[in-house]
């Protein structure tokens, strides 16, 4: 996991110049990566970790789908044609 802090604005007050970069390193996977821009640093921060648990919770939910879907008996495997 990678997190990236960082103030857009460098010292000038602005809305939403407050950046958190997050990247999470799964074996076997690619990197993923998000960024969320606010007010404040732990506004950011917060933001940026929810959108990592959504994209995480997505990619895996897929994964885990397409595993179950190969796993279960008389279903098609992911290379096998369905059987009417």
């Amino acid at each position: 996991m990678e997190i990236h802090l960082s103030d857009e604005n460098a010292g000038k007050t602005g809305q939403n110049d407050q950046r958190c970069m997050l990247e999470a390193r799964l074996e076997g996977r690619q990197p993923v990566a998000v960024t969320e821009h606010a007010a404040t640093l732990e506004k950011a921060v917060h933001g940026a970790a929810q959108k990592l648990a959504n994209l995480l919770d997505s990619a895996l939910g897929r994964l885990h789908e397409h595993r179950d879907k190969a796993a279960t008996p008389g279903m098609p495997g992911p290379d096998e044609p369905a059987q009417h």
